[in-house]
């Protein structure tokens, strides 16, 4: 790898974050502040996500994004606004994926049968506007 250190990439992470006292991140940056290459800035994220998912975890930090892709910002946090803010970047991440993953196959459908254009649309907009709003409820509830 990258990295001469002989830590594990998470607690690399971890130490950055300790000694830095940094709120919010992006890979980019990350990858300036350690002299690394972006990829490696990308796998020191990823098994800091690793490590904190972990049954016995023993991470400092709750790490968490939000938008997508190189352009995610990244912060620790562990209070209730980032439990919102992790749910908002869930349903945005479903989104996104359904739409990718249904939309070009309904797309193509179009193109062979014009005929079922409506058909498709209207089941595009009950994904997302039914089941996709249902799942930001859900994300929006608060358990007394």
């Amino acid at each position: 790898m990258a990295s001469s250190s002989d830590k594990p990439y998470w607690r690399q992470l971890e130490d950055w974050l300790l000694d830095n006292e940094i709120e919010h991140f992006t890979s980019r940056e990350l990858a300036g502040a350690l002299n690394v290459d972006p990829t490696t800035a990308s796998m020191l994220i990823g098994a800091y996500l690793i490590a904190q998912r972990g049954t016995r975890s023993e991470t400092l930090y709750v790490l968490k994004r939000q938008g997508r892709t190189s352009r995610a910002v990244w912060s620790v946090g562990h209070h209730i606004a980032d439990v919102d803010l992790i749910g908002r970047t869930l349903r945005d991440d479903i989104a996104i994926k359904v739409m990718s993953a249904f939309r070009p196959d309904l797309d193509r459908i179009k193109a062979k049968n014009p005929r079922a254009a409506r058909y498709c649309e209207a089941k595009i907009e009950a994904v997302m506007s039914g089941a996709l709003a249902v799942l930001a409820v859900a994300l929006d509830q608060h358990s007394e």
